[in-house]
């Protein structure tokens, strides 16, 4: 029987009392050494990269979450707009940036195509050196006709292209486009060989198709909008899991036959993967009330845009893993090149 009445054992006692106090002054300093990063955060303006020129729709996004996103945090938030190579440059820049919070980046489908195109160019790797953010909103994706068509429907479409292969044409908004991808993915899933004819940017894409120059085509509405109203496009599908408010006579690519066929585009907001966690979570907790915004969600809408019912950063990092796997499989079976 141990007798802790003895001066010797009185006295471990008290060292193992101030061991412990010793310990736990060192874990409640460690704690705090946090939290002014939190406080301080940020102390300086704010930078979102939009991989795109100005005036597309991430451009767009960008500056309506840059406002807002500005007044949440008490400092400027200002949009960089840095185009080139489908994204890769903007991309690459915020890559290489300090991971302190102070250099966020617009993300959109091409995020997780770019890599898999340009290989030798690519130093970063979209699932380890980003962090999410938020997820911003999706867009539908529409595959259009020509009124004129003899392709009433995706059926109607996929029989004319087998009855004469290789003379029915697919516009895209360029080579390893999303819209491109697209155009394969829906030709490996019908058995039908269509004529890729790819166009520096979707809008020319699309005014081919609406003078009879062109097959068919993918598109978003935002894109289409003015023409379609104009009565020169026809979309015979879409390519969201449902069909949309808008057009809910359109009926979806997967009911209409043609599986593996549910994509989205899609806009998200990532850091640096390096940045700290108490500053991701500022962001993120910060974005989450931006989005919610009425004047925030009508300018988001206005653009063609819907918010997702769940926007958190896990949705976001679901989606990229998705989006880098699909595509990473359309592009080594079309075996797709780029200059």
């Amino acid at each position: 029987m141990n007798d802790t009445s003895t001066p010797a054992n009185q006295a471990k006692g008290r060292n193992v009392t101030t061991s412990t106090k010793i310990l736990l002054a060192a874990a409640l300093t460690a704690a705090w050494a946090s939290f002014p990063v939190i406080a301080a955060y940020p102390e300086q303006p704010i930078k979102i990269v939009a991989p795109y020129a100005a005036g597309g729709s991430s451009d767009v996004l960008a500056r309506t979450l840059a406002d807002e996103l500005g007044k949440e945090l008490g400092q400027p938030v200002v949009v960089d707009n840095r185009p080139g190579a489908g994204s890769l440059i903007g991309t690459q820049f915020v890559a290489g940036e300090p991971p302190n919070g102070y250099t966020l980046l617009l993300v959109d489908v091409p995020f997780t195509i770019v890599p898999v195109l340009y290989k030798a160019r690519v130093r970063y790797n979209v699932e380890k050196d980003f962090a999410p953010i938020v997820l911003l909103g999706l867009a539908p994706t529409y595959l259009f006709v020509h009124p004129s068509s003899p392709a009433v429907n995706v059926a109607g479409l996929v029989r004319l292209a087998k009855a004469t292969p290789g003379t029915v044409s697919i516009g895209s908004g360029g080579n390893g486009s999303l819209t491109h991808l697209m155009a394969e993915l829906f030709m490996i899933n019908t058995g039908t060989q269509l004529v890729h004819i790819p166009y520096k940017g979707a809008s020319a894409s699309v005014l081919d198709l609406a003078a009879g120059q062109l097959g068919a085509g993918f598109t978003t509405m935002p894109t289409a909008s003015a023409l379609y109203q104009a009565g020169k496009l026809k979309p015979i599908a879409v390519g969201s899991p449902r069909r949309t408010r808008e057009l809910p006579e359109v009926p979806t690519l997967q009911e209409s036959g043609v599986p593996n066929m549910s994509i989205e585009s899609w806009w998200g907001l990532v850091a640096h993967a390096g940045t700290s966690p108490p500053i991701l979570m500022r962001l993120r907790e910060a974005m989450a009330r931006v989005i919610k915004l009425p004047s925030v969600r009508s300018r988001i809408e206005a653009t063609g845009v819907s918010l997702p019912e769940d926007t958190s950063a896990a949705a976001l990092q679901q989606l990229i893993k998705l989006d880098s796997t699909r595509w990473q499989d359309v592009i080594r079976r079309a075996d797709i090149k780029v200059d």
